[in-house]
């Protein structure tokens, strides 16, 4: 079946939610704490809030480091302060979070795999993409900054299973400035004439908004910012059987 048509799907806070797994991977990588310790519900309500901020695993640095500050009390301190930390990046100190996160990610794996597996789950709207997969000819392509195995792995898990070529993950988009770039690229190469574009992150759709035959949706499900109201599941899909 030839599939013109695509949908370009964000991983983390689209179609899988990740936020139990970030929260304790950057804990631990961040503070030395280990992952099975009990959440501390009042630090991950206020991760939640402010993950909206951070689209690449180095970030998470900057929004750890703003929400264990007790000196920073209010909302907009906490949006303030982040942006003086991402215009005043420690290069050094971001990229050896950066590996710390990753490496505490894999021990997870490794040492308690079950533990692991079952931080993660899918949202309804990964289960009605599937049912498209399977039932109409729009072609399904992933656009994350998430490491690619992981993206694989938890796919393959539920039943969604596209070919390696339909995932561009964090080590795929690293030679592109944004997702956008990477979205423009790939229309136009593929002959892409509609597609839509879903994730739960603002600063990822603004740029794709000059994209010709392109339209992007905010998840509403997902971690968006404070002062923003997203669609639904059922209001994306819809529009997605309309292309």
């Amino acid at each position: 079946m030839n599939k013109k048509n695509t949908l370009f799907l964000d991983f983390d806070g689209v179609i899988f939610n990740t936020l139990k797994e970030a929260y304790l991977i950057c804990r631990c990588a961040f503070c030395r704490i280990d992952t099975q310790m009990p959440i501390d519900q009042e630090e991950y309500q206020r991760f939640y809030k402010f993950k909206f901020l951070v689209y690449n695993s180095w970030q998470y640095y900057y929004l750890m480091k703003v929400l264990l500050d007790s000196t920073i009390k209010t909302d907009i301190e906490v949006l303030e302060k982040y942006k003086y930390y991402l215009n005043n990046r420690d290069i050094k100190a971001e990229s050896l979070f950066d590996k710390k996160y990753y490496l505490t990610r894999d021990l997870m794996k490794k040492n308690d795999f079950d533990f692991w597996d079952g931080l993660e789950e899918p949202f309804d709207f990964f289960f009605e993409v599937k049912n498209l997969f399977n039932t109409s000819n729009i072609d399904i392509i992933i656009v994350s900054k998430k490491d690619f195995n992981s993206i694989e792995y938890r796919l393959k898990q539920y039943g969604l299973n596209l070919l390696k070529d339909k995932i561009f993950a964090k080590e795929q988009l690293a030679m592109y400035a944004n997702k956008s770039d990477f979205i423009k690229e790939y229309m136009l190469k593929n002959n892409v004439q509609k597609a839509i574009f879903v994730d739960d992150n603002t600063n990822n759709l603004v740029p794709c908004k000059g994209i010709i035959g392109l339209e992007v949706f905010l998840a509403g499900w997902g971690n968006i910012a404070i002062d923003e109201t997203g669609l639904t599941c059922y209001d994306i899909i819809n529009k997605v059987r309309l292309l």
